[in-house]
């Protein structure tokens, strides 16, 4: 009986990056991080935030500061 090839995953699955694999990625697209980039991602990581959690930190680094 011949077996049916397996599927590698789901286009549905979310992935994440870890701190080197990201800069590796944009290292290669000739992209950089500012140095407080730099210091936002490792404080995210010593306090073992979420993923959902980093990404509402991102957007409100970047979002319009409120008046």
């Amino acid at each position: 009986m011949a077996q049916t090839p397996k599927k590698l995953g789901s286009a549905k699955t979310a992935r994440v990056l870890g701190d080197k694999t990201f800069a590796a990625i944009t290292a290669v697209e000739g992209l950089r991080l500012s140095h407080s980039a730099k210091k936002r991602l490792s404080a995210m990581d010593e306090k073992k935030l979420t993923p959902a959690q980093k990404r509402a930190e991102v957007l409100r680094a970047y979002s319009p500061k409120s008046r």
